[in-house]
């Protein structure tokens, strides 16, 4: 990797997210590095895809932009390896860094074939075990240690546990730290099959229809609805799944459900607009014969 190490994050509100960005940037500073962390929220919702971005180099860093071309992207939430836009402007000669007990061909098949460097941990089964909470940043962060060497084991502990100690209990400490560990001992390398400089994603020039600047005053919006042209299903942790011989069409779930994404015909219930459906349960809460279960959005794509 060159003198500045760009890194960018992907994952969903309440896993930790912006917080490992910031972690890795203040361990960096400890160990001699300029640093930047920050993120880059859309919905603030529990559950939405975010992004964050971390910059480490031995010199003043000067740049002051999203990452546009990382040298590391680390997935915190598998279900996000389907948008597009995760692999955009990855480095050739960089690293995809996912959580995920899957095997490598099975994740590198829905991240679009991605034939690069590929890490892979099972980061929220030991947040689960250690941390008792899917907090999967702490053993990525362990992950990315042992991938690009920027820290030794030892250094990384005692970076995290100077910056950790004064805002937590002990135990809470000590369990992000174990969490740490077995994500350095844990992670799978996956080195790929392309040589460097053969394969890459130029990074997306989208961005707001309009700058800043030109909005009008007050930020007001006056076009005609657009929310059915965002694909918000992509924020769904938890899917509805119906079991038809239970169902009375009564369509509570359709009077009560947020997001229209309940699809009725002839008075009856047909299925849910799964590109809008947020997975919010609420359906399941007030199904008046408990028809529908709540299932988790990896183990129905892991199935699939």
């Amino acid at each position: 990797m060159g003198e500045m190490i760009e890194i960018r994050w992907h994952g969903r509100g309440g896993q930790g997210v912006v917080t490992a960005a910031r972690l890795l940037a203040e361990a960096a500073m400890e160990a001699g590095y300029f640093i930047q962390a920050f993120p880059d929220y859309g919905p603030e919702r529990s559950g939405a895809p975010i992004r964050a971005f971390t910059r480490l180099s031995r010199s003043p860093i000067s740049l002051h932009s999203q990452v546009q071309a990382p040298d590391l992207v680390i997935v915190l939430d598998e279900t996000l390896l389907g948008d597009p836009t995760i692999l955009e402007g990855l480095k050739p000669e960089g690293w995809l860094v996912v959580n995920s007990g899957l095997p490598p061909d099975r994740v590198r098949a829905r991240a679009r074939g991605y034939p690069g460097r590929l890490a892979l941990l099972d980061a929220t089964r030991i947040a689960l075990e250690v941390l008792q909470r899917n907090l999967p940043n702490t053993p990525l962060l362990g992950a990315l240690a042992r991938v690009t060497g920027l820290f030794s084991l030892e250094d990384l502990t005692r970076y995290l546990h100077h910056h950790l100690a004064p805002k937590f209990g002990e135990a809470i400490v000590q369990a992000n730290l174990e969490a740490v560990r077995r994500g350095f001992e844990e992670v799978r390398i996956d080195p790929g099959r392309i040589p460097a400089g053969e394969w890459a994603l130029e990074a997306s020039t989208a961005g707001m229809a309009l700058p800043w600047f030109e909005l009008p005053r007050g930020g007001l919006i006056l076009d005609a609805g657009n929310a059915v042209a965002y694909a918000t299903g992509g924020w769904r942790t938890f899917r509805p799944v119906v079991e038809m011989e239970k169902c009375t069409h009564c369509l509570y779930c359709w009077l009560y459900c947020p997001d229209d994404a309940v699809r009725v015909a002839g008075g009856r219930f047909v299925g849910f607009d799964e590109l809008h459906c947020k997975g919010c349960g609420i359906c399941a809460a007030v199904c008046p014969p408990k028809a529908i279960t709540m299932v988790e959005e990896a183990r129905v794509m892991a199935g699939a």
